[in-house]
């Protein structure tokens, strides 16, 4: 083997139990373990742990834009990020709660949210993304709560979605 080549390679030691930090600067969690290929030893991806009773995700190699001394960087901000974030409808009233988030496989993409609405939150509905205007700080959608309420496509059991 050719010392020489390993010259600036990247250790588990550089990779493992750094912080994860997104695009915008936020803190993620840290980094537990990495995935190889078995065939081609090429690395896949890196788990997050996201900290006690929290439940971690892993990230696809595309999402990291650097390795660094103390930390590791995403060149994303995590969709699963958006549970817990507020929903707004097309007029402004509130809505509830992202509950989870369902990612298109394999991407980052957001195919659909769970929202907890109603008294307590007690209620689920589900939400396709196109009906997802807006996911920044807060989640915009382009339909009010009426509609979404009222709506069989959101509220009655069935593929594309189902009130709990």
């Amino acid at each position: 083997m050719d010392l020489k080549k390993l010259r600036g390679a990247i250790t588990s030691e550089d990779v493992l139990g750094k912080d994860v930090i997104d695009t915008n600067g936020v803190y993620i969690g840290v980094s537990d373990k990495f995935y190889l290929d078995p065939k081609t030893m090429r690395v896949l991806g890196i788990s997050v742990d996201k900290g006690f009773l929290r439940k971690g995700f892993v990230i696809s190699t595309n999402y990291i834009s650097e390795v660094a001394k103390h930390a590791v960087f995403l060149n994303i901000g995590p969709s699963t990020l958006l549970k817990g974030r507020l929903v707004f409808g097309v007029n402004g009233a509130k809505i509830g709660t992202v509950a989870s988030v369902e990612l298109t496989q394999d991407t980052n993409a957001v195919a659909a949210i769970v929202v907890k609405t109603g008294f307590l939150g007690i209620k689920r509905v589900h939400v396709p993304k196109e009906y997802i205007q807006s996911k920044d700080k807060n989640i915009f959608l382009n339909i009010t709560k009426p509609e979404l309420l009222r709506n069989k496509s959101f509220n009655s059991s069935g593929s594309r979605a189902q009130m709990q």
